[in-house]
């Protein structure tokens, strides 16, 4: 356990750390964070009011807290869903995300280090573009909410990543593949056993012989999968489809389809290929393993660029890459046609 200061400790607990502020003119009060640094932070915060009178007890006035916000948000999304009754894809992932994060913070005790350090631990695996989207979710979960605060904790840290640039919108990449990227990639998904791989290993290998994108991936079951005609069923976004989605039938390339065999082989052929709860454990678990053995500036996205070089290197014809992809303009998918400048120079 380590002191920080009179009457407040902080200690580890499991996977987190418990903050305790005890008082004498105050019932004892304890919560688990996610990092030392916002536990300490919060029983900082506590004990400061305590002393100087502002300190109120949420728990006891029936406070709402950020997780119970965000389930009343995703139900309010089911209401108007237009397939399977469930909200579907990234914004599923990033509102559990922010359940999670947030569980039991009581929308009037959010403060600023609270968002900024949740905003620091997010930016260490995701684009500033994604941590951008989930910023706002945020924001829209509180602001939205049948609760009304005066607490401009989330809008006034927004403002601060936005000034910094730690947020923004997406900015074109070029990133591909180097040589031995992709092979070392493979290695370390290797299992104890024989012949065993970890789940990340399939999702790669669909994604990069397929092109699809980390939520289609997720969402897909195996009965979308029809080997006989050679097609994979998708819901793709569409901005002119009502509920923004449409369902797409994906032409099923040689390589894909050998890795969504080689994915029914050892995961089996019943229900999702992949039973991860949200889309976001693809990218967060790609991020830590290429981190692991010193990849650096590549993300799962960049996958699904490669994919798309790849079909043009090997001569397919424009409008058939955009029936694999799904991009609904050319104009669109023209920012991924990225051929490398060597390949172009050894061929003429």
């Amino acid at each position: 356990m380590t002191p920080i200061g009179f009457g407040m400790h902080v200690r580890k607990r499991g996977d987190g750390w418990q903050a305790i502020v005890k008082s004498t003119t105050h019932p004892t009060r304890q919560k688990t964070f996610k990092t030392q640094v916002a536990a300490k932070a919060w029983a900082r915060r506590i004990e400061t009011s305590m002393d100087d009178g502002s300190y109120i007890d949420t728990r006891a006035s029936g406070s709402v807290s950020i997780d119970q916000l965000v389930d009343e948000a995703i139900a309010n999304i089911n209401k108007f869903s237009e397939t399977s009754g469930s909200v579907q894809g990234p914004k599923l992932s990033q509102l559990h995300q922010l359940k999670e994060y947030f569980y039991g913070v009581s929308i009037h005790d959010i403060d600023y280090e609270d968002v900024l350090t949740f905003a620091a631990e997010r930016r260490a695996t995701v684009a500033a573009s994604t941590l951008q989207t989930q910023m706002y979710y945020l924001k829209q979960v509180i602001t939205e909410s049948r609760i009304k605060t005066a607490n401009t904790s989330v809008v006034d840290a927004i403002k601060w990543l936005t000034k910094k640039k730690l947020i923004g919108g997406s900015v074109h990449r070029v990133r591909r593949l180097e040589p031995g990227e992709y092979e070392a990639l493979v290695a370390e998904t290797s299992g104890t056993r024989l012949n065993s791989r970890h789940w990340i290993y399939h999702v790669m290998e669909i994604a990069v012989e397929s092109g699809m994108r980390q939520g289609e991936i997720h969402a897909l079951e195996w009965a979308d999968v029809d080997f006989k005609k050679r097609i994979i069923s998708s819901m793709r976004k569409d901005k002119d489809s009502e509920g923004g989605k449409k369902l797409h039938r994906i032409p099923m390339l040689k390589g894909a389809r050998e890795a969504l065999l080689r994915a029914q082989d050892e995961l089996g052929g019943d229900g999702r290929l992949f039973k991860i709860e949200v889309a976001a454990s693809i990218s967060d678990k790609f991020a830590k393993m290429r981190k692991r053995i010193g990849i650096f500036d590549l993300r799962f996205h960049d996958l699904r660029h490669e994919a798309i070089s790849r079909m043009f290197e090997r001569g397919m014809r424009i409008e058939r890459v955009q029936m694999v992809s799904g991009h609904s303009s050319l104009e669109q998918l023209q920012r991924y046609t990225n051929l490398r400048p060597e390949d172009v120079s050894a061929e003429y």
